[in-house]
Order: structure tokens, then C-alpha cells, then sequence
């Protein structure tokens, strides 16, 4: 779970670089490969990091199961 939970968070660290890249306009518009707004980039990354946190926290011994 540590490794999915890693892996989540750098895409959901590259979403949110991509949206502030579509808000401040940098990259030119022949560079763009899809027609989302930035919008679409930082809700993505924050779906991806609030699971990273879910995993994580997951992790914890003693959150739920059987003793």
C-alpha cells in the first residue's frame, strides 16, 4: 500500500503542476495535448492526494479489524 500510495501522490503532484501551468496560461497552445482547463488538473490532483491520504492513513495498525 506504501508504494500505491507513492505512486498516487507524484501523479497527483504532476496534475496539480499541470493545472497551475493551464491557470497562469505558460504553455503555448500547440503544446497543450488536451482541451481540459485547469480546473479538471487541480480537482484531479486533489481526488489523487486526498487517496494518497486515505492509503496512508490506512496503513496504521489498529484501525479496525479484529484483535
Amino acid at each position: 500500500m506504501g508504494i500505491f500510495a507513492a505512486i498516487l501522490g507524484i501523479i497527483g503532484a504532476l496534475c496539480g503542476v499541470m493545472g497551475i501551468l493551464e491557470a497562469v496560461d505558460v504553455l503555448p497552445s500547440d503544446m497543450r495535448l488536451t482541451t481540459v482547463d485547469w480546473t479538471f488538473w487541480l480537482m484531479l490532483a486533489g481526488v489523487l492526494l486526498l487517496g494518497t491520504i486515505a492509503l496512508l492513513l490506512g496503513r496504521t495498525p489498529g484501525s479496525g479489524g479484529s484483535d
